[in-house]
């Protein structure tokens, strides 16, 4: 892990308003519970209605806790993470904990960024809602393009076949994100 990828994660952790002050040095010599800490308080930032217990004073404790935190990721923001990486809580964890902390950022950002009179910057599961509708809205529109230039063109069946099913996995995408 490089030095600047430790200190981007020590600014988007600062800029998404984690309560403790994380210094380069931290993650030097194993800290599992700086990691522990970190973990939780995004787990609870993205998913706020998550029940992980924060007891990691055993090693079968850490494993559970770990395990948790791996099948929250998985399941509310489709991300996996790699529990050897947390586990050793040095340098490397930090990788692991950058995805989550991006994310979110991103989400946050993007919230402010689309509407900032309408939208709580504080509640970053709704600004990834907004993440996700948008994509989809994206690849909707692309995908409509994509079959209409086949239309146009002329172009062989196979193409114009994967842009149709393109649109209508966006338009699925949509109106999943919209209800």
């Amino acid at each position: 892990m490089t030095f600047q990828e430790i200190r981007y994660f020590t600014e988007t952790m600062k800029s998404l308003g984690y309560p403790r002050l994380i210094s380069l040095d931290n993650f030097r010599q194993p800290n599992f519970e700086l990691v522990a800490d970190c973990l939780h308080w995004l787990i609870q930032r993205f998913y706020p209605e998550a029940s992980i217990t924060d007891d990691i004073s055993t090693e079968a404790e850490r494993v559970k806790f770990l395990q948790c935190i791996a099948q929250t990721t998985v399941i509310k923001a489709r991300m996996k993470l790699n529990l050897k990486r947390l586990y050793a809580a040095d340098s490397s964890a930090v990788k692991e904990l950058l995805k989550l902390a991006a994310l979110l950022h991103q989400a946050t950002q993007t919230a402010t960024s689309i509407d900032e009179d309408s939208l709580d910057a504080a509640d970053p599961a709704t600004a990834l809602k907004l993440v996700d509708a948008a994509t989809a809205a994206a690849a909707a529109s692309e995908g409509a393009r994509a079959g209409a230039s086949c239309a146009h063109t002329g172009r062989n069946a196979r193409r114009c076949t994967i842009a149709s099913k393109t649109c209508a996995i966006a338009a699925m995408c949509r109106s999943g994100a919209a209800g």
